[in-house]
């Protein structure tokens, strides 16, 4: 059944490439390490179990936000609006320590935990919804929210994304700025690239928006398919006050300053890979079809996560592979192979291996211990599985 249903939707995906529309040209951006891949060591030890009570659902999107300081997970229950904290400390089914209920109208995304008086809530809601919060739990109040679109952008239809935050693009919070990335959907001939931009930064106290950081070379010319291929991850290295941006399509990550100066690094597999564009035009109707970009997705390879070890002072990058053979089916889509690449603090390569299917590539944190990413494959409703997976290095 799983080989018919796989076999079908590569068939509606060929049929819309190949039938009525003349492909258009493709690019292919290969990897050119040309050196031996390193196996990475990577144990799975200590997984952790929290409890979810009958009102709770926590899924590959819920947000989370761990504190290192008092060993804390918060976790957002967005469905109910509450915050959870549990004590990482604590062994065994760990239960929250405490529940707070959050009195905002608005649909939650994303939570930032700084303090009791200071817990950030952000909210999409389109364009003219990208709104951050600042919630007081000792008030059970909201007391400032910060807009993060112009009026401008709006009014003159300029495609600079709002944030759309998670745990593989977070806000970053620093002493006198917030910045936050994302992306919009679609992609169209002779559009302003230098107006599409991924970043969004907002002044502290002023208030005052600036988008920034425009998508490489790479997807100005070549149709990318206008969604997944196009959703940026992003990591901040507090030492070096630096934003570090992956994007699908590209081997190469962007290391930003303060200033907005961006310098590449090679940040890819050591593995034969070539991502490949999609043979269509970027204003071809057939692109409206979800089965089409989706199974042109999963059948090319794609970077995701960069992630930051504050702990160890190195990175980390997801890198998704086409499943060989095609051997997984969930729902409407096709589950891509998961691989993890290890860099040291200059981007010097230092390993890849293959992470298990069932991680939940956008629910985890990081700890002195290890990455802890959501067990999504966990059928026990009344329980939380966090999958540690420690780097031997």
């Amino acid at each position: 059944m799983k080989s018919r249903m796989l076999s079908l939707l590569w068939l509606i995906t060929i049929t819309l490439y190949g039938c009525e529309t003349p492909a258009e040209k493709t690019w292919s951006n290969c990897s050119v390490s040309g050196k031996a891949v390193i196996p990475l060591a990577i144990s799975y030890n200590d997984t952790l179990n929290l409890h979810l009570d009958e009102m709770m659902v926590l899924g590959w999107a819920s947000s989370v936000d761990y504190q290192a300081k008092e060993k804390m997970l918060y976790v957002f229950d967005r469905y109910n609006k509450r915050l959870l904290s549990y004590n990482l400390n604590a062994k065994g089914l760990i239960y929250p320590d405490s529940i707070y209920p959050i009195k905002i109208s608005s649909s939650i995304s994303y939570i930032k935990y700084i303090s009791r008086d200071t817990v950030a809530l952000y909210t999409y809601g389109g364009a003219s919804g990208a709104t951050l919060f600042y919630y007081s739990l000792n008030r059970d109040t909201v007391y400032k929210s910060l807009a993060f679109v112009k009026e401008e952008v709006v009014r003159m239809k300029i495609s600079a994304a709002p944030p759309y935050p998670s745990a593989g693009k977070p806000l970053f919070f620093t002493d006198n700025r917030v910045i936050g990335a994302g992306m919009m959907l679609g992609e169209g001939e002779g559009e302003n690239v230098m107006t599409r931009t991924i970043c969004t930064k907002i002044d502290l106290p002023s208030g005052n928006i600036s988008n920034h950081i425009p998508y490489p070379k790479l997807y100005w010319q070549y149709n990318w398919g206008g969604s997944h291929m196009r959703d940026p991850y992003t990591s901040f290295n507090e030492r070096t006050k630096k934003m570090i941006l992956s994007l699908p399509a590209d081997h190469n990550i962007q290391v930003i300053d303060s200033n907005w100066q961006t310098t590449e690094f090679y940040a890819g597999s050591r593995r034969d890979i070539c991502i490949t564009s999609m043979p269509l035009s970027k204003d071809d109707k057939k692109l409206l079809d979800e089965e089409a970009t989706l199974g042109y997705f999963t059948g090319t390879p794609s970077y995701r996560n960069i992630i930051y070890d504050k702990y160890h002072d190195r990175y980390y990058r997801i890198l998704e592979m086409p499943p060989v053979p095609l051997q997984s089916y969930t729902g409407t889509y096709l589950d891509k192979n998961i691989s993890i690449i290890a860099f040291d603090k200059d981007f010097n390569y230092l390993g890849e291996a293959r992470l298990p299917d069932y991680l939940g590539l956008d629910n985890f944190f990081v700890t002195s211990e290890g990455l802890y990413f959501l067990n999504v494959g966990n059928k026990n409703k009344d329980l939380a599985q966090y999958v540690q997976c420690k780097i031997e290095l």
